[in-house]
């Protein structure tokens, strides 16, 4: 805490110290004004800082029950929302990460893949040696988003700690995910999305299948020809009787690319397809 933003020195009629503090963006509707001062009635300075520091911890309290007040518990769902945004960020993390990569270097690639094995191993080691620390420094990161999203940061709940286990879980996997794609291991979006879905069981995009986030959509059937120049189509054997129809499930595939700001020639594209 500096003097010049916690501290004012007035000069008349005689040199005293106020405490100023500064209203949080987050809490600007809740009070009619941006800050306030409390006269200290002293002019050293030593013990002015002193009782400073107590009073920007107590208004740093209050404001926190300000903010608990009107904030929500998180939900499952809330989790699976924030994790989904954050499934989607990643994947787009390490497709970029392989495109500023030039693979066509034998040694920038495997410099690449150095950096990824070393920053890899430092995060499980921090993990295994201050586990607790580590953890608590990314729920920095998912509290901030909480409290964008006015979700109480509420280290006793339950979806909470669930929510900080699979986001750590995720700094560990990209890092894989990013080494697979540079040596070739290519995977479409359902695949990696699977993968966690297997992992974690909480259904993370719902009953329904795991939406595609690319324009991965399976190839037309095509017809072939045999010896008698006849024309014969193959298709597929049918499993499930019960899985939904393509008719039902496309419209929602292309709203969601409309969600994601896909351009409209892919959008336009896709619809051909199906």
């Amino acid at each position: 805490m500096s003097k010049e933003t916690y501290l004012m020195q007035t000069r008349k009629p005689y040199q005293q110290y106020h405490f100023r503090c500064r209203i949080p963006k987050d809490l600007d509707k809740t009070f009619t004004q941006k800050d306030f001062t409390v006269s200290l009635k002293c002019n050293s300075y030593k013990t002015c800082k002193f009782i400073s520091i107590n009073l920007y911890q107590i208004t740093q309290s209050i404001f926190n029950e300000v903010r608990e007040g009107y904030m929500k518990d998180i939900t499952l769902e809330d989790v699976k929302t924030i994790l989904r945004d954050k499934v989607r960020q990643t994947l787009k993390h390490i497709q970029l990460y392989e495109w500023d990569t030039n693979k066509w270097s034998g040694k920038e690639l495997q410099d690449r893949i150095s950096e990824i094995d070393k920053k890899e191993k430092n995060l499980i080691e921090r993990l295994q040696n201050d586990f607790k620390g580590t953890t608590a420094h990314l729920a920095e990161q998912v509290d901030k988003i909480l409290k964008d999203k006015e979700l109480k940061p509420d280290k006793k709940n339950f979806e909470y700690r669930g929510l900080i286990a699979r986001w750590t879980d995720l700094q560990v996997i990209r890092e894989t995910w990013k080494r697979e794609l540079l040596k070739g291991g290519r995977r479409n979006d359902n695949e990696y999305l699977e993968e966690l879905e297997d992992k974690w069981k909480i259904k993370l995009f719902g009953e329904q299948p795991i939406p595609i986030l690319e324009s991965d959509a399976d190839e037309p059937i095509q017809p072939y020809l045999t010896q008698s120049n006849s024309i014969e189509v193959k298709y597929n054997k049918v499993v499930d009787t019960t899985s939904p129809l393509l008719s039902e499930m496309y419209p929602k595939h292309i709203e969601r690319m409309r969600e994601n700001k896909r351009r409209e020639q892919t959008i336009g594209e896709t619809k051909v397809s199906y």
